[in-house]
């Protein structure tokens, strides 16, 4: 059996469990993907300290191994933009097949990578890139290949899954669960790009281009992060029947794709709802099948490595296309004109006649109310406030729209501050 030559950038966690499978699931994947692979090069920056091998050649010139005659696979995982796009597009102009599981790379240079792979006959895998060890990619490009995909909504960052999680069901504040995550190897040390839905955006706009045969253009997703969620609106989410995740959700209108990640209050009756701690889950409704739900670890060194690694298997066996099949007239826009159910968390003065008041704001704006609940009166330091706090389920309304709303509300003198909005998980069909 002739083994495909392997080279591999990037040594960190991920880095270190795709060595670690290579070289200690050798006779399984033997068996199991008919295929034997020998890991010609590493490089790492660290050196060959972070590579407990010996038989490996180890370089600390990354670029050394893009450029290596001997390498048929190169797997970058190094992370970030810029020398990653260097790397794999060297390796693609040298004839090499590439796996990455660098959802920011291919969000931000997708398509100029793709076009250069095509021109090169080369192939790319990414199953890593989205969900892990989950193969959502693999449904999208393969599974649902038979059917139009309407609409998807997922839950894409693992580390903002944990975090709502623990503040929901241990009533433990943002900056208490986010520690939490961080001391369990959860959260980077600089957890910036999980907490503020670059990270989901990211894997939606990548979801995205191969759902609705759109380009890569994470500049088109609109996104906001879980930072703003506190353990009250979790609390009053839950009264009426709700959990709050952070959704990544995409749909196709009349030929017209929107893509966004935000906080969103999902029903219980949902499966997305019952999500919990680290996990991914991703449903995709398709015109012929209809619904399908994929469910899974979405981050650690071993779920990625095992999509690492069956990247490399369906590469030896030519599984993979050069690019996403484009092919059609869907156009991705701006999601503000969309509508969407949503929450609204005010302080307002205990007077007579404030609900009235607010209930005619949302008249005057055609917004109609489904749900409205007056909570008890606030007390700070034992005293008691003449404030409220009022939770509405307002119908479906528009960004823009609820702009309005809000500078309305907050010229109000029985308002005293309108503390939250979030979308509420309603589907298209």
């Amino acid at each position: 059996m002739k083994a495909l030559r392997v080279g591999l950038c990037g040594v960190g966690n991920v880095g270190g469990a795709v060595l670690k499978l290579l070289k200690e699931s050798s006779s399984l994947l033997e068996r199991q993907g008919g295929f034997s692979f020998e890991l010609v090069q590493v490089g790492a920056r660290k050196g060959r300290s972070v590579v407990p091998y010996d038989d490996i050649d180890v370089t600390t010139d990354l670029m050394e191994v893009a450029n290596n005659p001997e390498v048929d696979i190169f797997i970058e995982l190094i992370g970030g933009t810029e020398f990653a796009d260097e790397l794999v597009q060297t390796a693609i102009r040298n004839g090499k097949q590439i796996v990455t599981a660098n959802k920011a790379l291919l969000a931000i240079k997708g398509d100029e990578i793709f076009q250069l792979a095509k021109q090169n006959n080369v192939q790319i895998g990414f199953e890593a890139s989205v969900a892990g060890g989950t193969p959502v990619i693999k449904a999208l490009r393969e599974g649902l290949v038979a059917n139009k995909v309407e609409w998807f909504a997922g839950i894409l960052n693992g580390t903002s899954n944990y975090i709502l999680t623990e503040m929901s069901v241990e009533k433990t504040e943002f900056s208490l669960a986010l520690s939490k995550a961080q001391k369990l190897g959860l959260a980077e040390a600089d957890p910036t790009m999980d907490i503020d839905g670059t990270d989901a955006a990211q894997k939606a706009s990548i979801l995205a281009a191969l759902a609705f045969h759109v380009p890569f253009n994470f500049e088109a997703v609109n996104y906001e992060g879980i930072d703003k969620v506190d353990v009250e609106d979790l609390k009053y989410a839950e009264e009426l029947g709700y959990n709050i995740k952070h959704i990544a959700f995409g749909r196709l209108l009349d030929n017209s794709v929107f893509v966004s990640a935000y906080p969103t209050l999902v029903p219980h009756e949902v499966i997305l709802s019952q999500v919990g701690k680290q996990m991914n889950a991703l449903e995709i409704y398709a015109h012929g099948i209809g619904s399908t739900v994929y469910y899974g670890p979405g981050a650690g060194p071993e779920p990625t490595a095992s999509a690492v690694v069956a990247d490399l298997v369906d590469l030896a066996k030519g599984g993979w296309q050069a690019e996403p099949a484009r092919h059609s007239d869907n156009i991705l826009r701006s999601e503000s004109s969309i509508k969407t159910p949503r929450y609204f968390r005010l302080m307002v003065k205990n007077e007579p006649g404030v609900i009235a008041k607010i209930s005619a704001v949302f008249a005057n704006q055609d917004i109609s109310i489904e749900a409205l609940i007056q909570h008890e009166i606030k007390v700070n330091n034992g005293e008691q406030t003449d404030e409220v706090p009022v939770v509405i389920l307002s119908g479906s309304v528009s960004d823009q729209i609820v702009k309005e709303l809000l500078n309305q509300l907050n010229d109000m003198e029985e308002v005293a501050d309108c503390l939250k909005q979030f979308r509420i998980h309603a589907k298209i069909n």
